[in-house]
């Protein structure tokens, strides 16, 4: 994998993105760290762990999930990045598609917006410009709202392709550094078992000169390719799977367990 930095650091070796629901009903651990000591507590374990960036989600985007306020969603944020900034100098993502969230949790110590809508809320690339905060870019087919009704069809990786480097375009028209961006193939959102599995092993396909960010973490695809397996460990056989096809970050449940295969596959973390 090619170096990239983010907020000032250089990374040359997969990081780790540990997961942090603050959320009561997200689809593997909805309610288990809701409470912001709870959450905040659980971040630097998993800081300790291994990970480099703490992922914080206030807004489930499961299928069939139910949009919150952004009043709501900053009510739920905020009591955490400030926990957790106290306490750490680790790298804060924030996975929100609203403007006004993501400009609070910038404000509050955030370093990364990670939008599983692309950008495409009102306000959100301004934001971006505005506030110099990396971004993480994912593909989302059609209306997030719906994007778990419908699957795509055909070869997704040339469509998956020429999306992310519509809204990357987007994001440096709108003034974004071009350093502040990660791209994520959007596994799961509106995409067969077949098709996931495909971008997973076709994923040196989507070099179109960004970092990539794999989320695979206790999905459903992870079922179809290795059947009988526990989650977490499928996890880690299809993570790594993607780290050797170029993938340069990776967004994870089980941190302990991901730090260790990374270890192992690059001899240092």
């Amino acid at each position: 994998m090619r170096p990239f930095k983010i907020g000032g650091r250089t990374f040359d070796s997969p990081v780790i993105m540990g997961i942090l629901n603050v959320t009561p009903d997200s689809f593997s651990d909805g309610g288990l760290h809701y409470e912001p000591s709870e959450a905040v507590r659980y971040a630097l374990e998993m800081e300790g762990s291994g990970a480099s960036i703490i992922d914080i989600g206030a807004e489930s985007t499961r299928p069939g999930f139910t949009p919150i306020s952004a009043k709501e969603e900053i009510s739920r944020l905020l009591p955490v990045i400030r926990g957790i900034r106290d306490s750490s100098d680790v790298l804060i993502s924030v996975d929100t598609m609203k403007a006004e969230v993501a400009e609070t949790a910038i404000s509050a110590g955030a370093d990364i917006i990670n939008d599983v809508n692309a950008f495409r809320g009102d306000g959100m690339l301004e934001c971006l410009a505005d506030t110099g905060a990396y971004a993480i870019i994912m593909h989302c087919p059609g209306d997030i709202h719906t994007v778990h009704q419908r699957d795509m069809s055909g070869d997704v990786l040339p469509q998956i392709a020429g999306y992310l480097k519509e809204r990357t375009e987007a994001a440096l028209d709108a003034g974004v550094d071009r350093h502040d961006i990660m791209i994520d193939p959007g596994v799961g959102f509106g995409k067969t078992m077949e098709q996931n599995e495909s971008i997973v092993m076709r994923l040196d396909e989507l070099d179109i000169g960004y970092p990539i960010l794999m989320a695979l973490s206790r999905k459903r695809v992870l079922a179809r390719m290795y059947p009988m397996m526990d989650r977490d460990e499928a996890t880690i056989l299809a993570t790594m799977e993607s780290v050797r096809r170029g993938a340069s970050a990776v967004r994870v449940h089980n941190v302990g367990m991901m730090a260790s295969a990374i270890r192992e596959y690059t001899g240092r973390l």
